[in-house]
């Protein structure tokens, strides 16, 4: 009993230390009540038509929280789907393949020419060929939604940082 107490005392001096070191230097959280966060939340997404783009958008929205955005700002994106084959069996047959989203975004204010911010990024996935053609079919896609999903990941951080840096420093200057 007297052991559990101690580290529970344990735990608890280090959480707090954790806690005063982080906010001393500067350490905020890139996602909860902060104005970049809910600024997140508030960003329309306009993707195109195919079916990943349908994934990306629908991984964007879960990603940034904005299922029912109404401010100012519309995510505007371009993607770019391949596949790569990597696995040759001793057939020499493609068995494994790479999937890569390429996404290509602009941020634009409502009713302005000129995005806010541009900026691209990618997602990869993989997957393996099976010998039924509808077993390979959903891998594919399986694959399709993981790099949509990867590349949502990565179109969030990027814009948390860069709406983080124009709330700190302003808009960059060409």
């Amino acid at each position: 009993k007297t052991m559990r107490t101690s580290r529970r005392v344990i735990l608890g001096s280090l959480a707090a230390s954790l806690t005063l070191a982080l906010g001393a230097c500067g350490f905020s959280p890139m996602y909860g009540s902060s104005a970049v966060g809910s600024t997140l939340s508030r960003i329309r997404v306009e993707t195109g038509d195919e079916r990943v783009d349908f994934l990306l958008q629908e991984a964007l929205i879960d990603q940034m929280g904005s299922r029912h955005a109404d401010g100012d700002l519309t995510l505007r994106t371009e993607t770019d789907l391949g596949a790569t084959g990597l696995g040759v069996g001793a057939d020499a047959i493609v068995r494994r393949f790479a999937i890569r989203l390429d996404v290509d975004y602009a941020l634009y204010r409502d009713g302005e020419t000129d995005p806010v911010l541009v900026g691209s990024t990618y997602g990869e996935a993989s997957y393996n060929l099976s010998g039924s053609v509808y077993a390979s079919m959903i891998s594919e896609q399986d694959a399709e939604a993981r790099a949509a999903r990867m590349a949502a990941q990565r179109v969030s951080m990027q814009l948390v940082r860069a709406l983080d840096e124009i709330q700190t420093h302003g808009p960059a200057t060409p």
